[in-house]
């Protein structure tokens, strides 16, 4: 054998010796090796909290990356920073050196490159539509997106419009993992509930990882036994069942069944009848965004805000918009209509060419006029028809977005609805609203007495107060002639012996 072709096989040789070394069905446990060899080219892993989630994304990357010569793996956290505080030091880095693959770092860049020319490439993707474009113009084996329940970006758009295209050409395969949150709508969560097809959904927990079984049995024992109450909570639900629990701190509206519902609206005799205010919230949208309507009233005896009705629709025009003003003003009586006038054009629109008289919403200090209107919703003094189910599915799915430090909304959530019920009760008054007094019937002889005697107690505390205002003064002249405390204090202590 000539020295060329011995120097080649030994290359050969150390080029793919890790393969012997990495041999996935002894490393991985039962449920981790189910999920990694399904051959599905989108799958899901929805599992509790430790149980080895991000690690078979690493071990998943590096099978990928070693069998299949420099083709290109890519993992996905939330930010740069937060994927690489996951995967980098206690996924990847772990795997090389227990397994001695020989894989070279490099922290700039975060790339792992192995011996058969793959390259492991760890960034983030959350921050915004930019960081999207930025993964464009590769081929990608295998992507895994971690932590998918916490995207605020579009992952629908990320997926099937920018990493689906890339994976064709080496039949690559698009992997989402991540543990249950309060963000139930997007993709993840409609993998995650059947909504959304063509996904291969696995779950776990950490029962089912060997590696830690044992310690999350103890630590489930004395959460049990010592934090009982905490078993109670939304968070306990979602770390370690995996539940979709929305933790009702998280909640923007403190909307609640039952305390904020109501069947038929209270009925007054008589001329009362006719005092009913009906006010119509709009908020404009046309794609993805709808036009959101909410109509509420409110009575001049009542100080509770009745939400009647609900509508919201995509790629309604300005006409659209004006003809279905006009039917819920046909439908209710509307007596204003409030706005959002951000759309200055729309709004002058359907006010001069379709004559519908609007009003600007106010929209100044938000969120300060969403906790007064959630302490309304914690007294019961908002409720909503039976009609406003779309509404009610807003209030409880609507989340603050824990990434910011100023409270914003989460932009994943809908909020059409919600902001058009806003403007409306920004404009309505039923908190001044009071019941008539009702005068006595003075030839009833029950009422004469008590008419008679709240009129001799009303006389009386007049008399009373008269006379503590009188020597008020009287002391206030008294002791503003004294020379000193002690004389001021005598004369009190004096004054209450008598």
């Amino acid at each position: 054998m000539n020295v060329e072709l011995q120097r080649s096989l030994l290359n050969h040789a150390a080029k793919y010796s890790h393969r012997s070394r990495f041999n996935i069905d002894k490393i991985a446990f039962n449920k981790q090796l189910s999920f990694i060899k399904h051959p599905n080219k989108l799958k899901a892993l929805f599992c509790t909290r430790r149980a080895a989630k991000s690690y078979t994304g690493g071990l998943y990357l590096v099978q990928e990356a070693l069998n299949v010569d420099s083709c290109n793996c890519l993992y996905i956290g939330l930010t740069r920073l937060s994927a690489k505080g996951i995967i980098w030091k206690d996924v990847l880095k772990d795997i090389d050196k227990r397994y001695k693959l020989g894989i070279k770092f490099n922290g700039s860049e975060l790339t792992a490159t192995t011996g058969n020319g793959s390259v492991i490439y760890v960034t983030g993707a959350d921050a915004g539509d930019d960081e999207m474009e930025k993964l464009l113009g590769k081929k990608y084996r295998l992507v895994i997106i971690d932590e998918a329940a916490s995207f605020t970006i579009d992952l629908r758009r990320l997926i099937y419009g920018i990493l689906k295209p890339a994976t064709v050409d080496q039949g690559g395969s698009i992997c989402l993992l991540g543990t249950s949150g309060n963000l139930t709508t997007g993709l993840f969560f409609d993998i995650t509930t059947g909504a959304e097809t063509g996904w291969e959904l696995f779950k776990w927990s950490a029962f089912d990882n060997p590696h830690i079984a044992k310690q999350w049995k103890e630590e489930l024992e004395d959460i049990a036994l010592n934090r009982p109450r905490f078993m109670e909570t939304p968070l306990f639900k979602q770390w370690y069942l995996n539940e979709w629990v929305i933790d009702d701190d998280k909640l923007v509206y403190r909307f609640s069944y039952g305390r904020n519902e109501y069947d038929h609206l209270p009925s007054y005799p008589g001329q009362a009848a006719s005092k009913w205010q009906y006010v119509l919230g709009v908020d404009l949208g046309y794609h993805p965004d709808p036009s959101a309507f909410v109509v509420v009233a409110f009575h001049e005896y009542d100080t509770t805000l009745y939400v009647i009705d609900c509508f919201k629709q995509v790629e309604m025009d300005i006409t659209d918009v004006a003809n279905k003003i006009k039917w819920f003003k046909a439908e209710y009586g509307i007596d204003r209509v409030v706005i959002d006038g951000a759309n200055k054009q729309a709004v002058m629109e359907m006010q001069k060419r379709h004559d519908v008289p609007l009003t600007p919403a106010d929209k100044t200090g938000k969120v300060d006029f969403i906790q007064i209107m959630n302490a309304e919703f914690i007294q019961g003094k908002i409720l909503l028809s039976k009609k406003c189910q779309d509404l009610k599915d807003e209030y409880l799915s609507l989340i603050w977005n824990d990434k910011k430090i100023k409270k914003e909304e989460h932009p994943n959530c809908d909020n059409h609805l919600c902001d058009s019920a806003l403007y409306s009760w920004r404009y309505c008054y039923q908190f001044l609203s009071k019941m008539p007094k009702e005068s006595p019937n003075l030839k009833d002889k029950k009422q004469y007495i008590a008419h008679t005697q709240k009129l001799l107690e009303e006389s009386l505390e007049r008399q009373i107060r008269n006379q503590e205002d009188q020597e008020r003064g009287e002391d206030i002249f008294h002791t503003s002639a004294m020379d000193n405390e002690g004389d001021v204090m005598n004369y009190y202590i004096n004054k209450r012996r008598a």
